[in-house]
């Protein structure tokens, strides 16, 4: 018997006031150590006093840009510098880098102001007795805390600004498929002259020399302000042409770019070193410079270069020879999903239906793309179940936007203005076929070819993420594949060789736009059936994460081609080329349409327009980790390899099992607001003594409000969830105790942890979180639970008035499959008054799944 998903519909029903609580106690950070916060003082002194008179002499003017490095310990909000040292009323926050590193804009007079502060800050140890727990302990004034909490203070200067060498620059520039423009990201761009009066002086002076530096490096020089409509990212791009035409500086907001500008003349690049160092050490030293890089490239992610071929023997799959394409049945309704990629062949036009005709017929490389849509529309009947589970048949729209990458000159000619100008046509692609056909399931395997920075979220990410948001669709993103010169060696088995193979590899982070936060990234995995290869391993050339320090990527992971050629077989994953011919391949590119076509089937199996958050979510909470990476020794890597799992086919998501229930709770957390649902634990799971026992898994996926600005810390409002049992204390009082940890972080809800391992294990701060238990004999005395929703915002960040919409997944279960658990819990919610409904018809009485 089945048990299928259920929505919770009276959502309204469980909300109720916050309650904010005080945050932790305040910390010494030098509790019995006085002698060392003496000379932390003063070297914290010594470092205010030389950054302010830094600041005083430099010629842009008197004001400048401080790092302020907390310790790992205090990297909590409640430890935060902001009451007494970095008052906001004093200093102003403008962004961030790592986790734990704040960026202020300071001028010499406030450092001076700060550094008297820290000098009243008293050096000896007070003690306080605790009243509950009756013991002395340290309790420090504000000044002492946060004085401790603060490791070090640096100016931000030309190593923050820059990475590349100046004749790393003129080459990678000389290639016209870059654009030639750097990329610059400022801390603020001057406003229009006329406002400069209302302005200070001091500022009206980083205005002046930052423009006069510009035309001082003479003519040819091109700036221009990005036009992504983002006042917390002020990007422009400067180029460097031949001096044939006097300097343009145009930094005021200026319409998007206009389509298809092939026809526009560029004046040719300038190759002069000398001029390029000139530009560079001016924009190494302002200090409205936050960022100097170079612009990237966006390629394909299919495997290139020679792969070894391994002679073995007793494969137990057989390669197809041809394949029987399905016919599309114009009466009924199939999945859509939109491939972004260089054009999709004739072959498959069946089952197109619709294409987005920017590229010329001989721009177009319909290999890649065609690969990708015949494994959408057969791949089970090239593949088999075991690879390509999914039902054969889905609606292609054909967004080709990459023209041929070995066509000279034909991404210029296209995109003379470079990624940015790239990004714009995806986003009038993915609206063109949202708009036509309601298609929200994008698979782009494309990627920049950047490693993912682990302290930065990247431009192109938040790009990304704005066309998914504004057109309510995902993108499924390959995670990269690693170059020919670093791949890894076949996985072994024995997980001791595994985890030196991967200390030992170089060069294997996931690619941008990889990091993408509202959108999914997937890596490969090796087929069943090779003997050359450890089936459902991580394929040796599948770049790996964690992207940025706080959240998993790659999400997920599916089959995508080994990468050693069997000499039967060859890379195991079948698809077709533009010919119609059976070809095989591999690639994160190949695995993340297998993914793509899951999320698709889901999406059309449920009524209505179900939100990102549910569809992710779908897709997260059901997925499992393969076997060969499940070993205790390799949990600290499995994540990072292949995210939270193998997603299993739709119909197994939606239909699930009598012996297990999943609640969908899909809302929006508000201002001021907590969603607290109680619940009694299935009757069948509950042991004789009274113990709850079984198995919980929570997933959270949400949509917070995010800033480029902040570096690692751009996610500026956290989501949590919890599950929780009743407790009766010793004094008689109820308390609610957690009884999940986070899937990463084993034993959490049993000891305490500090933030560092919270946000880098614990997904604090991540839009996704994942909680889980098996309590085989059963935990506590009650079979009162309850799930809990709260949130947590920035220090000085307000919650969206609209607030944050979520999805929360809960699935209660039997570990022996023996209990009725579905029917228990449908029994005890209808007693309680909660509504619920099947997730396939849930749209029809409510607004949000």
């Amino acid at each position: 018997m089945a048990g299928p998903i259920q929505v919770i519909l009276n959502t309204e029903a469980f909300e109720q006031k916050r309650e904010v609580g005080g945050g932790g106690p305040r910390r010494d950070f030098f509790a019995h150590r006085d002698a060392e916060f003496r000379n932390h003082k003063r070297a914290l002194r010594t470092q205010l006093t030389a950054i302010g008179e830094a600041i005083r002499d430099q010629p842009q003017g008197g004001i400048g840009i401080v790092k302020v490095i907390l310790r790992r310990e205090a990297w909590a909000k409640s430890h935060r510098p902001f009451q007494k040292l970095f008052k906001p009323e004093l200093i102003t926050l403008v962004g961030g880098g790592d986790l734990g590193e704040l960026y202020f804009e300071a001028t010499p007079i406030v450092l001076e102001a700060i550094a008297h502060e820290v000098d009243q800050a008293e050096e000896r140890t007070r003690i306080k007795r605790n009243d509950r727990t009756g013991r002395d302990e340290p309790h420090p004034t504000p000044l002492r805390s946060e004085t401790g909490a603060v490791e070090r203070v640096e100016l931000y200067g030309p190593e923050d600004r820059r990475d590349f060498s100046v004749e790393a620059a003129v080459t990678w520039l000389s290639n016209p498929v870059t654009g030639s423009s750097y990329q610059v990201e400022l801390f603020e761009v001057p406003p229009p002259r006329d406002r400069w009066d209302a302005k200070g002086e001091a500022r009206q002076q980083l205005y002046r020399t930052f423009i006069e530096g510009l035309n001082a490096v003479g003519r040819g020089l091109i700036v221009q302000r990005l036009a992504r409509g983002e006042l917390e990212d002020p990007q422009i791009t400067v180029r460097l042409a031949r001096p044939i035409a006097p300097a343009t500086i145009q930094l005021g907001r200026t319409p998007q770019v206009e389509r298809r500008l092939g026809t526009r003349e560029l004046i040719p690049f300038d190759p002069d070193v000398s001029r390029h160092r000139r530009l560079l050490s001016f924009l190494d030293k302002h200090p409205l410079v936050r960022r100097v890089e170079l612009p990237p490239i966006v390629t394909r992610t299919a495997v290139s270069g020679r792969l070894r071929r391994q002679e073995s023997a007793g494969s137990t799959r057989i390669r197809p020879a041809d394949v029987i394409l399905p016919v599309r049945n114009a009466r009924r309704t199939y999945p859509k999903m939109g491939i972004i990629d260089g054009g999709v062949g004739d072959v498959l036009s069946d089952w197109v239906i619709n294409r987005w005709g920017v590229l010329s017929e001989e721009d177009i490389d319909a290999d890649h793309g065609t690969f990708i849509g015949g494994l959408a529309v057969a791949g089970n009947a090239l593949n088999g179940g075991d690879v390509c589970p999914e039902p054969d048949g889905v609606e292609i729209a054909d967004l080709a936007v990459l023209p041929n990458t070995n066509a000279n000159g034909a991404f210029p000619s296209y995109y003379p203005d470079g990624i940015e100008q790239f990004f714009h046509e995806v986003d009038y692609a993915v609206a063109d076929a949202k708009a036509q056909h309601n298609v929200r399931i994008f698979n782009m395997s494309l990627n920049i070819q950047l490693p993912a920075q682990p302290k930065r979220y990247s431009s192109y990410a938040k790009q990304l993420d704005d066309i998914a948001t504004a057109h309510n669709a995902i993108f499924f993103i390959s995670a990269g594949n690693i170059s020919p010169q670093n791949l890894r060696a076949e996985w072994p088995e024995d997980e001791t060789q595994a985890l030196v193979a991967l200390a030992a590899a170089r060069d294997d982070g996931v690619l941008m736009p990889a990091e993408s936060t509202r959108n999914i990234s997937v890596a490969a995995l090796n087929p069943p059936g090779l003997s050359n290869v450890i089936p459902f391993a991580p394929a040796r050339y599948s770049r790996r994460g964690p992207g940025l320090r706080a959240g998993v990527k790659p999400d997920l992971a599916h089959i995508g081609g080994s990468g050693s050629r069997h000499s039967q077989l060859g890379h195991g994953l079948y698809s077709l080329n533009p010919d119609g011919d059976v070809t095989d391949g591999c690639g994160t590119s190949y695995a993340s349409p297998l993914v793509a076509k899951t999320a698709a089937v889901l999406e059309h199996s449920i009524e209505g327009e179900v939100s990102r958050e549910t569809l992710t979510g779908l897709l997260l909470h059901h997925a499992r980790m393969p076997d060969v990476l499940a070993g205790k020794r390799l949990a600290s890597v499995a994540k990072d390899l292949a995210g939270f799992g193998v997603p299993p086919p739709a119909y197994e998501i939606l239909e699930g099992s009598d012996h297990q229930i999943t609640l969908v709770f899909a809302t929006r957390i508000r201002p001021d607001q907590e969603i607290s649902f109680r619940f009694a634990w299935p009757a069948s799971l509950i042991t004789p003594d009274g113990k709850c026992r079984g198995a919980a898994r929570l997933t959270l996926v949400s949509t917070p409000p995010l800033d480029t600005r902040f570096g690692s810390e751009f996610v500026r409002v956290n989501v949590d969830a919890a599950l929780q049992q009743e407790e009766v204390d010793a004094e008689g009082v109820p308390r609610w105790k957690g009884r999940l940890d986070p899937v990463y972080l084993p034993g959490a809800a049993e000891r305490r942890t500090i933030e560092a391992e919270r946000i880098e294990h614990g997904l604090k701060w991540s839009p996704v979180k994942m909680f889980s238990k098996t309590m085989p004999i059963g935990v506590g005395r009650s079979s009162n639970w309850r799930l809990s929703i709260e949130y947590l915002t920035r220090a000085g960040v307000r919650m969206p008035s609209e607030g944050v919409p979520f999805t929360a997944l809960l699935t209660i279960s039997d570990p022996k499959w023996e209990a009725p658990v579905f029917n228990d819990m449908r029994l005890s919610l209808n007693a309680i008054g909660t509504r619920v409904e099947d997730i396939r018809t849930a749209a029809r009485v409510t607004t949000r799944t």
